[in-house]
C-alpha cells in the first residue's frame, strides 16, 4: 500500500516538473542570439518558411506587413518547451471584410500546414501563426525578422513564478480532465461530456485572456495553460473531445 502511494507521489510530482521551466534565464538563448543579434542563419531560415507559409495561404494580392518573432525563444523565459514563435502580419481585411470568416479561414489552412509539416530549427518546433495588423501585443519580447530589429527588446524581469499557486489552479482544471476521460470509458450521456468538455475548454481559454490582459505573458494564469499544454493536458482535453464526437456514431 505504501508503495502505491509512493507511486502516485511520483507520477504527480512528474506532471507538475515543467513549472521549473518558468524560471527566467539570465540571458536570451546563446545558440539564438549574441548580444541580442539574431543568428542570420536562423532568421533567414524563418524568413523562408514564413514567405512559403503565407504563400500556401493563397490570398491573392495581400501583403505581409511584417513578420515578427516572439515568444520564449525572443525572451528570457526560454526552455527546453520552447519554439519559434512566427507571426505574420497583415491588414485582415484586406482578405474580407468578414473578419470572423477570415479567422476561420486561417485556422483551417493552420490546421493542414501543420498536418503536413514538422519543421524544427536546433530542435525547436517552428509554430505560425497570422495576426491582424491591429491586433494587441502582449509579448514583451517581438522581433522584427523583415526589419532585423527589435519593436520590443525584452527586459529582465525581478520575476519568480508561484509554484504554489500555479499547481494549484492547474489541478482544478486537471482533475475535470480525469473526470471527463472517466466520464466516456463508463459511457455516461456524450452530450453531457461534450458540455463539460465545451465549458472546461472555455474556462480555461478564458481564464488565460484575462491573465494576459491583467498582468501579461508572466501572469499566473498563462503559465497555468502553458503548464497544462507542457504536461500534456491541452492534448488530452482535445482528444476527450474528439473521442466524445466520434462515440456518438458508434
Amino acid at each position: 500500500m505504501f508503495k502505491r502511494i509512493l507511486e502516485f507521489r511520483d507520477f504527480a510530482q512528474a506532471q507538475f516538473a515543467p513549472i521549473k521551466s518558468f524560471y527566467l534565464k539570465d540571458e536570451l538563448n546563446p545558440k539564438i542570439w549574441t548580444n541580442f543579434e539574431l543568428d542570420e542563419d536562423i532568421k533567414s531560415n524563418l524568413i523562408q518558411v514564413a514567405e512559403d507559409y503565407f504563400d500556401n495561404l493563397e490570398l491573392g494580392d495581400v501583403e505581409l506587413e511584417d513578420v515578427v518573432f516572439t515568444g520564449s525563444l525572443a525572451n528570457y523565459n526560454w526552455s527546453d518547451y520552447s519554439d519559434f514563435d512566427v507571426h505574420l502580419i497583415f491588414d485582415f481585411s484586406k482578405v474580407d471584410d468578414n473578419l470572423d470568416l477570415v479567422q476561420k479561414y486561417l485556422d483551417a489552412k493552420e490546421k493542414v500546414w501543420k498536418l503536413q509539416h514538422d519543421i524544427k530549427i536546433l530542435g525547436f518546433d517552428v509554430e505560425l501563426f497570422c495576426e491582424n495588423i491591429d491586433a494587441e501585443r502582449i509579448s514583451t519580447g517581438v522581433y522584427s525578422l523583415m526589419n532585423d530589429e527589435w519593436v520590443v527588446k525584452p527586459t529582465k524581469q525581478d520575476f519568480v513564478p508561484d509554484e504554489k499557486l500555479i499547481r494549484s489552479k492547474a489541478e482544478k482544471f486537471m482533475t475535470v480532465v480525469k473526470e471527463i476521460e472517466e466520464d466516456l470509458e463508463s459511457g455516461k450521456d456524450l452530450e453531457e461530456v461534450s458540455d463539460k468538455i465545451k465549458k472546461l475548454w472555455k474556462k480555461i481559454k478564458d481564464s488565460r485572456k484575462a491573465g494576459l490582459q491583467k498582468d501579461g505573458e508572466f501572469s499566473v494564469e498563462n503559465l497555468v495553460f502553458k503548464l497544462l499544454r507542457r504536461n500534456g493536458y491541452i492534448e488530452r482535453i482535445i482528444e476527450a473531445r474528439r473521442l466524445a464526437y466520434d462515440k456518438r456514431y458508434k
